[in-house]
């Protein structure tokens, strides 16, 4: 029952002083302000009708706001989960900012402690009142805003009543009744498109877009939605949305140009254009006179922008007109310059458990638990909580948990279009499910929707983007650097070493396009994957032995790596009268590393010792450790001797991990002390050894092979070496490796029981 006569069941006066906007859940505190307006002899309208979506606001409310003077919202955290309380607040909230200031329409009254839930963030500053706890306090609140209604002469009206808005090309969008959150993002939007309203900020047309980017599956086609259809009354000319996703298959740069054209023009044939033959910019050309001859402001909605584009191609996907403001959807992090970015993250806790329990409350506290659990299970990826909010229908949250988390069958990849992206594959550059199927109509985003036979193996088959990928994987939830990434390919076959850097860019750079890794905020250059991603590869990866070989040499990478010689790679200096390992931690007083006779040589089994002698015969032959006399040798056969004992030691790790595999410590042999057995001291030096090779291999080698391209014809390749503006410095840096390989070769030695350096080396 309404709280006043004047209802939006009701008929009331014609014109009102205040629209009171709250939930339903605040109707005891809407009373209590409304009390003390109508005390005030104010004409108050209340909106009593409980309507959730946006086919359903009746024209009772919009034409009660339009003879309004301002609407008074009762912002309490409720507030943002009602959309039809967000649809009155943008209506107040539109028309001042066609008066030309937003906060002009808008009184706010806010019950909660903080005012983090408010959005837009203008509204925070601006006649921003808090809850009246006294009667007293009501009557100073319903004084306040007589005061100020006072100031306005006239209603609402209806400028910010858009009524029909068309869209092209049909079937319109509708969005979701389970729609929920994304309140601060809208808002982000909606700034960004508008933010060339203000002069010293804003000044060119390209503070007229908006870029929504997200994982897929994320939501960012659905939030654009709604945000085209809650501020439709911003854009009476129109929303022209252009669905780009990618078709079974794959695409190419040139058709989505294609696809795009041939969306343009159903649009300009809807309104009465000429569709002229020839490219596309002479179709827009036409399309802009014609908008221009509307006049009116609208959305360009560009939905699946992919990644790979040109900046020539992007530009053609603006709108065409300054009347039109561009609002595109996309997986890619490397259209930065394209249009200011509206970063989508998954839904917060809060956000994501109302998602889940959608279609079915808990109904037990067991249940409740589990619910809350699998948000976490599932990152807050809304498609994926869409998906389980659909089989939590079937049976209860305990029950669905056990099952996600089953080794058996995915639960999620059991149900068609599932949220298991495909990424980019060999020569495609973008994924090759098909993503423009919407399911339920709900929540599940239109990307990562794919078909009921869809492939849920996650990994797109080119191998450097895929080892990457499995990497971070393996890493979830903790981020990986480049560094890292470096030092872990150029241990496996099949890079080498003077390679990884390459091939780490370009694969960090493919995933960033096609929105797998999101930016880790606390350390630069570092990424992370979503939890679900990292899954679906962890389960569904169908090369176990190559994502057991990564995980291996991420596991020595990440590892604490061989004591380095000090600070900034100096040893400490030496203590006087003073060689005690503990005291030095583990450095004798000539600054020479020093064993530790607890456990070298009685802790190693039989396995590791004779990998132990093996490496160490390598290294000590090497020129690393043998000097190169200045001017003799060659360096490329320098480069290639090292290379070799990379391999070496690379493989050398393989077998280590393949024949103790089955027993933890080694054999039977391997010491076991007091605290109980040692671990593995070989695969820590070999670590070491690639850590040191890498460096130098990845520098020495492109800039050699450079120089070696630029050969004269008729030279020799010695005299072409010697005559290397570089080759002194090559030599040097050569022979600073001596030092630290000669180091690891002496615990390879003491590891192994038989020591084969040179005695003046040690």
């Amino acid at each position: 029952m309404s709280v006043c006569a004047a209802s939006a069941s009701g008929a009331g006066p014609e014109l009102w002083d205040v629209f009171v906007s709250y939930s339903r859940t605040d109707a005891p505190r809407a009373g209590v302000v409304v009390s003390a307006l109508r005390a005030r002899g104010l004409r108050v309208f209340v909106d009593d009708s409980d309507v959730d979506d946006f086919a359903s606001i009746s024209t009772a409310i919009t034409r009660a706001l339009s003879r309004s003077k301002a609407l008074l919202a009762l912002y309490s955290v409720d507030y943002p989960a009602r959309r039809a309380c967000q649809w009155e607040l943008t209506f107040a909230y539109l028309t001042g900012q066609r008066e030309g200031d937003p906060r002009r329409r808008v009184l706010v009254v806010n019950p909660e402690p903080t005012n983090d839930h408010i959005h837009p963030v203008e509204l925070r500053d601006a006649r921003h009142w808090p809850w009246p706890g006294t009667p007293e306090a009501a009557d100073r609140l319903a004084a306040r805003a007589d005061a100020y209604l006072a100031q306005l002469a006239e209603p609402m009206g209806d400028t910010a009543d858009a009524g029909f808005v068309p869209w092209l090309p049909a079937p319109a969008r509708t969005g979701s009744a389970r729609f929920v959150g994304r309140l601060a993002e809208q808002w982000q939007i909606h700034s960004a498109l508008h933010r060339h309203r203000a002069p010293l900020i804003g000044q060119s047309g390209a503070d007229r877009a908006a870029q929504l980017r997200g994982m897929p599956g994320v939501g960012k086609s659905l939030l654009a939605q709604e945000y085209a259809l809650r501020f439709r009354p911003a854009f009476p000319g129109g929303v022209f949305w252009f669905d780009l996703h990618a078709e079974p298959g794959g695409r190419s740069a040139e058709r989505t140009t294609e696809r795009y054209r041939e969306q343009v023009s159903t649009v300009a044939a809807a309104l009465g254009v000429e569709v002229p033959d020839g490219p596309l910019p002479r179709l827009l050309s036409a399309l802009a006179v014609v908008l221009g001859e509307r006049n009116e402001p609208c959305l360009w909605v560009v939905d699946g922008l992919p990644d790979g584009l040109s900046a020539e191609q992007l530009h053609l996907l603006r709108g065409p007109h300054l009347l039109a403001a561009t609002l595109v959807t996309t997986r890619s992090l490397r259209h930065t310059s394209f249009a200011e970015p509206v970063d989508l993250a998954p839904l917060p806790d809060g956000d994501g458990y109302r998602l889940l329990a959608s279609r079915r409350a808990p109904r037990t506290e067991a249940d409740r638990h589990a619910a809350a659990a699998l948000v976490h299970d599932v990152g807050g990826h809304p498609q994926a909580l869409g998906l389980l909010a659909e089989l939590a229908t079937r049976a209860g949250f305990t029950a669905l948990r056990s099952r996600l988390h089953s080794p058996g069958a995915d639960v999620l990849a059991a149900v068609p279009g599932g949220p298991l992206p495909a990424l980019p594959g060999p020569g495609t550059g973008t994924s090759g499910s098909a993503e423009h199927a919407q399911r339920h109509g709900a929540e599940s985003d239109a990307e990562g929707a794919g078909s009921a036979d869809s492939d849920p193996h996650p990994l797109g088959g080119e191998r450097p983007v895929d080892d990457v990928l499995r990497l971070f994987a393996l890493a979830s939830p903790a981020p990986l650097s480049t560094t890292v990434l470096e030092q872990v390919l150029s241990t496996v076959h099949p890079y080498a070493p003077w390679e990884a850097a390459g091939i780490v860019d370009r694969a960090v750079d493919a995933l960033l396009g096609d929105g797998a890794l999101r930016p880790d905020a606390a350390h630069d250059g570092s990424w992370t994957v979503h939890a679900l991603l990292a899954r679906a590869v962890r389960r569904h990866d169908g090369d176990t032995a190559r994502q057991e070989d990564l995980r291996r040499a991420l596991l020595h990478a990440l590892a604490d790596p061989p004591r380095a010689p000090g600070e900034n790679g100096q040893r400490p200096a030496p203590r006087s009268g003073d060689s005690s390992v503990t005291e030095t931690g583990g450095w004798t007083a000539a600054g020479r590393r020093a064993p530790d006779r607890r456990r070298a040589g009685r802790g190693a089994g039989a396995v590791e010792r004779a990998a132990a002698f093996d490496l160490q015969v390598e290294l000590v032959t090497r020129v690393g450790v043998q000097p190169l006399a200045d001017r003799e040798g060659s360096l490329r056969e320098a480069l290639a001797s090292l290379h070799s004992l990379f391999v070496t030691a690379r493989e050398v790790l393989h077998r280590i991990n393949g024949e103790v595999g089955g027993a933890p410590y080694g054999d039977s042999t391997r010491y076991e002390g007091p605290g109980g057995p040692d671990p593995l001291l070989l695969p820590a030096i070999a670590t070491g050894l690639l850590a040191r090779l890498r460096p130098f291999l990845s520098h020495w080698h492109p800039a050699l092979e450079e120089h070696e391209a630029a050969r004269p014809e008729g030279v020799s390749r010695p005299a072409h070496e010697r005559a290397w503006a570089r080759e002194r410095e090559m030599r040097t840096a050569l022979a600073e490796l001596r030092e630290p390989l000669a180091a690891l070769a002496g615990r390879l030695g003491r590891l192994s029981g038989v020591d084969l350096r040179d005695p003046v080396d040690d």
